[in-house]
């Protein structure tokens, strides 16, 4: 999902075949909405995926050309788990949805959140318990994913999100900002 993005992702492994062509076929779906996946990926900008669009087509197609790679080799799942991003990965890895759909999903929740009137946010990964977490989150901060045991992500507004941050920092307690655009 969002925050494991990073320039050049994945292309160390568009020298493999099956994972090169599955880029391609996503890269036709996406063509017509103006996208070049490949150059996406190739990209050395820090800030190609500061755009919410550009990360999400990319992150998804990524998952499925891993998805193809993987299903080349031989190699099936016993069974199948996402959150995000993944989880439209998941529905083209159990036949729900074909790539095209799944990359074109990926594109226009992207695109619907990047035209959504919605204040910005934030979201971070804390080394509380699930209860510490809910107890100590100030007004407007949430915790919003049950990571581990000892493991958090809140969201909430990003000066709330970011002040909080900064305090379990002082206290030593793990605290990173997911990237989120």
């Amino acid at each position: 999902g969002m925050g494991a993005q990073w320039r050049c992702m994945g292309s160390s492994l568009l020298r493999l075949s099956s994972f090169h062509n599955s880029i391609l076929r996503s890269s036709e779906a996406l063509k017509p909405l103006g996208l070049q996946l490949p150059e996406l990926l190739l990209s050395t900008d820090e800030t190609t995926f500061d755009d919410i669009v550009h990360a999400f087509v990319s992150l998804t197609a990524i998952q499925i050309a891993l998805i193809d790679l993987l299903t080349s080799m031989g190699l099936r799942p016993d069974g199948i788990i996402g959150h995000s991003l993944g989880e439209v990965a998941c529905g083209y890895a159990d036949g729900c949805l074909s790539q095209e759909e799944a990359v074109l999903t990926a594109y226009w929740r992207g695109q619907c959140i990047k035209e959504a009137s919605i204040p910005p946010g934030a979201m971070a990964a804390v080394g509380l318990t699930w209860e510490e977490c809910k107890r100590r989150c100030p007004p407007g901060v949430v915790p919003a994913c049950h990571n581990s045991e000892d493991t958090v992500t809140i969201s909430g507004p990003h000066a709330e999100v970011a002040a909080f941050l900064e305090e379990l920092r002082q206290e030593g307690v793990f605290a990173k900002e997911v990237r989120t655009g």
